[in-house]
Parts: C-alpha cells; sequence; structure tokens
C-alpha cells in the first residue's frame, strides 16, 4: 500500500515539480555548485523524484499499473508546463540568473547571458521533445488499441477461447 501510495500520479506529479522547482532556485544551484556532497544530493533527489514521475507512465508492475492512455496523454502534457515556465524565466532573464556561472571561467567566449539563454532554450526544446514523443506514442497505442477493439476479435482469439470451452472440432 505503501509504494500505491507514493507512485499515485498527483504525489508523483507534485513531487516532481516541487523538486525540480526548489532544485533550480539561485541559492539551492550555487549552493550545490560550490559544495559537492550538497551538489550530489540535489542530483539524487532530482534522480529519485523523476523516477517517480514516470512511474504512472512506464510501470513494470501490475500491482502499480500504468495510466491509460488518454490519462498518460494528460499528465505528460500538464508535466510539460513547469519546465516550460522555467525554461523561458532562464532564456529570457535581463541579468544571469546564478551568479555562479557569472563567475566562472568563459569559454568559446560565450557571455554568461549567452550560456543561460542557451542553457534554457535547450531545457526547453529537449524536455519537451521528451515528453511529446512519450504523448505521441501513447496517442497512438491508444488508436491502435481502439481500431482493434472496433473490428472485434481476430480468429485466433476465438479459436483460443473455443479450445478454453473444449469445443474446438479440431
Amino acid at each position: 500500500w505503501i509504494a500505491r501510495l507514493v507512485t499515485l500520479p498527483l504525489l508523483t506529479f507534485a513531487a516532481f515539480n516541487g523538486v525540480l522547482l526548489v532544485t533550480h532556485l539561485p541559492p539551492v544551484v550555487d549552493l550545490a555548485l560550490r559544495q559537492h556532497q550538497f551538489h550530489l544530493f540535489v542530483h539524487v533527489v532530482l534522480v529519485a523524484a523523476a523516477l517517480l514521475m514516470w512511474w504512472p507512465i512506464l510501470s513494470p508492475l501490475p500491482e502499480l499499473p500504468r495510466l491509460s492512455y488518454p490519462l498518460q496523454m494528460g499528465y505528460l502534457f500538464l508535466q510539460s508546463l513547469l519546465p516550460a515556465v522555467m525554461a523561458s524565466f532562464i532564456t529570457f532573464a535581463d541579468g544571469v540568473v546564478y551568479d555562479f556561472y557569472a563567475e566562472a571561467p568563459r569559454i568559446w567566449g560565450i557571455s554568461p547571458i549567452s550560456d543561460q539563454q542557451i542553457a534554457g532554450g535547450l531545457m526547453k526544446l529537449l524536455g519537451s521533445l521528451i515528453l511529446w514523443s512519450f504523448i505521441a506514442v501513447s496517442f497512438f497505442k491508444w488508436y491502435a488499441g481502439e481500431e482493434a477493439e472496433a473490428q472485434g476479435p481476430r480468429w485466433s482469439e476465438l479459436e483460443q477461447e473455443l479450445d478454453r470451452l473444449g469445443l474446438n472440432p479440431k
């Protein structure tokens, strides 16, 4: 029952987005980049929250089932909103959001603001690409299931049922 509770979609959604928000606050990022142990802790928490977030979509256990395909699409769509907003703040900020990056040595002649804008754009594009790819897969699996159901049972399924009932004339 604990696993069922921990993997409830509303809880996993809230946990992941809360962790994502807190770990991207400027004081948290700056501390993580200056303190190795805290940096490791932040990444462990992010990975754990991400595993929980994906559980309603990819669960391999029948005891903790996946969401239906339409609910998967809705869940992933809602999941795409907060990271997009965060990426927008990072991309379109007037100044450097994270002090550590303003102080970091520059490579390839990229300014801190340009570096931040590239990072925010990548965060938005790659995150959206992953989530929307899974939305598309869920849609097509749902569509295929609906089509198969509309066509009725296949002959092999009827034969199996007749075998099970002992009515197959073979």
